[in-house]
């Protein structure tokens, strides 16, 4: 059981990551990859999908792309358009919206 640290096709909530958060979370994902899990229950993710260790991997990739973003946004609108157009399919947008309100105050 992953809880909130291993998202599925969901948005992150990432709106209380500033400061070491986020690097935090890249660690607690870490040690979740080196349990070597045949499966992982993420936390929040779409009705009915997998249990998949990959999630581990994509939200990691996740974590990677907002922080990007984010260093390379003029504001919390760049922020969210950006993530949205790496990951459009992704459910809650809501989540993504005050995420990027909150890490670009």
């Amino acid at each position: 059981m992953a809880g909130d640290a291993v998202y599925g096709d969901v948005h992150l909530y990432l709106a209380e990551s500033a400061g070491n958060g986020r690097r935090d979370w890249l660690h607690a994902l870490d040690v979740i990859e080196g349990l070597q899990p045949r499966a992982v229950v993420s936390g929040h993710k779409r009705d009915g999908d997998e249990d998949s260790p990959d999630d581990v991997a994509r939200t990691r990739r996740y974590i990677e792309d907002f922080t990007a973003a984010a260093e390379k946004a003029d504001g919390f609108g760049d922020l969210y358009e950006a993530m949205v157009g790496l990951y459009p399919q992704r459910v809650n947008r809501g989540v993504l919206w005050n995420s990027a309100k909150a890490v670009m105050a």
